[in-house]
């Protein structure tokens, strides 16, 4: 048994029946040789399940919600209840995919069991196979993705099967409820006497010195905003979802970052904007001021060799400037943008929320979600964002799943209560893909937004290209960061 971190045990407070707080992935896999099916998957998990510790544990909250959840080897673990075949048919369109993920999306995980599914989608063109992953966001976040990928792929199609772990695994008995309670009891004391106080004097020192930041921001001309213009991209959320998977040339991106001396997260922020002032701007609803995005941090320092997931992330807002109309122009007033937040982030503290969170109560943080969501509160106050942006780096080499070859990987994140919109982009060997998901009572065309984005990097592409071919014969240009 384990205790839950308490920004692990946030994504379960948070989570209402209209923003199920999971990640989802897709994983598009081309068989080397025959199919990939069901039983593969199975086989492979099993022998991998002692690196992902994590897929056979279950949270368990204590009577009263006194305290965190805690994380047990659940005694009921059958690998067989997590992986499933689509069942599509033998061929499978990819918006067929894309609505297939969507519904996955739209459903909460059952939290009698470990808190993870996948399905298998077979039929995709030319004989492609498709692996949807949900897992909860009380298991792992965005950056963990990479310690999970490095689990269950390989560096070749041929490699060696997992080795064995030495120790056999030792399920936990589920703890009585009088002995949980008591457990529980010990626990929040010792956090309300330890780690509160702790906790309480970083917060008012990450508030004094982010104020202090923000003020000498705007001070300088700089926009940090502290709150989002109302747009058609927020309102209360329902439970449905729609999903667009696409992809962009990640040299085409990595181009634009050299030519003008930007970050690739800019580029992609950048692009964001550019489609999102489309999309607005042909519906008559433009906002005067910037949009703001949250935008994750990986604030993780993994010790070597570690098999745990967990969440370690902070959320940076950022504003997608609508003007000027030139994009190349945007690109460096959303680069200044950038360089303002981190600073503000880095003022407040990476860590300052999940440090407030960890000693809240989770019976309060849960009333006020579901309460929040119910009430449909979003309608009465402005924005705090407009949208998700989460740039995730992916491994940059070709990589090999069940035999087969990874030729995509899509990944998404959850939707919060008042934003219909997550784009998230993971950068792998040849590609950058993109992974969006909306609420379609608030976003009407998905698709619309993916095509956008691409048009934007296409253009700051075409734009950056004269400008490379020039800077090549002056050794004195300065090139951007990664």
């Amino acid at each position: 048994m384990r205790q839950m971190t308490g920004a692990d045990a946030s994504y379960l407070y948070m989570e209402t029946p209209t923003t199920p707080m999971h990640v989802v992935g897709v994983l598009v896999l081309d068989p080397v040789s025959g199919q990939v099916g069901t039983d593969d998957l199975i086989d492979a998990l099993a022998q991998r399940l002692h690196l992902i510790p994590p897929f056979r544990r279950r949270a368990v909250a204590p009577l009263g919600a006194i305290d965190h959840p805690i994380w047990i080897e659940d005694p009921n673990f059958d690998l067989r209840e997590h992986v499933s075949a689509a069942g599509l048919g033998p061929a499978v369109s990819w918006s067929e995919l894309e609505t297939f993920v969507g519904e996955v999306a739209g459903r909460p995980l059952r939290r009698d069991r470990p808190l993870w599914e996948m399905w298998i989608v077979e039929g995709l063109d030319d004989g492609k196979v498709a692996l949807v992953t949900k897992i909860h966001h009380c298991i792992m976040d965005g950056g963990a993705g990479g310690d999970l990928m490095a689990s269950l792929f390989d560096l070749e199609a041929d490699a060696t099967p997992a080795v064995p772990p030495i120790e056999a695994w030792i399920p936990d008995n589920i703890p009585s409820r009088p002995l949980h309670m008591l457990r529980s009891i010990r626990s929040f004391s010792t956090r309300m006497s330890r780690e509160a106080p702790v906790a309480l004097a970083r917060g008012a020192s990450g508030a004094v010195a982010g104020a202090r930041t923000w003020l000498s921001q705007r001070a300088a001309g700089s926009e940090t905003r502290l709150s989002a213009p109302r747009t058609l991209l927020n309102g209360p959320l329902s439970a449905r979802r729609t999903v667009s998977l696409s992809s962009v040339d990640i040299d085409h991106v990595r181009t634009i970052r050299r030519t003008f001396g930007t970050t690739i997260n800019d580029v992609v922020l950048a692009a964001a904007g550019t489609a999102l002032r489309g999309y607005l701007e042909e519906r008559a609803e433009i906002p005067k001021t910037s949009l703001v995005a949250a935008a994750p941090v990986n604030v993780r320092v993994n010790a070597p060799g570690s098999t745990e997931l967990d969440n370690k992330v902070s959320n940076m807002m950022v504003g997608l400037p609508m003007w000027p109309e030139d994009p190349v122009e945007r690109l460096a007033v959303v680069h200044e943008i950038a360089q303002s937040s981190k600073e503000l982030h880095s003022a407040v503290g990476p860590d300052a929320l999940g440090q407030m969170t960890g000693i809240a109560a989770p019976t309060v943080m849960t009333a006020l979600a579901r309460a929040y969501s119910r009430l449909q509160l979003t309608r009465f106050h402005r924005p705090v964002l407009n949208l998700v942006v989460s740039n995730i780096p992916g491994p940059p080499v070709d990589l090999y799943c069940l035999g087969a070859k990874v030729t995509g990987v899509f990944p998404m994140g959850p939707l919060v209560e008042g934003s219909g919109l997550n784009l998230t982009v993971l950068s792998e060997a040849k590609h950058l893909n993109v992974g969006i998901i909306a609420c379609p009572d608030l976003i009407e065309d998905v698709d619309e937004i993916a095509a956008r984005f691409g048009a934007a990097v296409d253009e700051l592409y075409e734009r950056a290209l004269p400008e490379e071919l020039e800077g090549s014969h002056s050794p004195g240009l300065e090139k951007g960061g990664s």
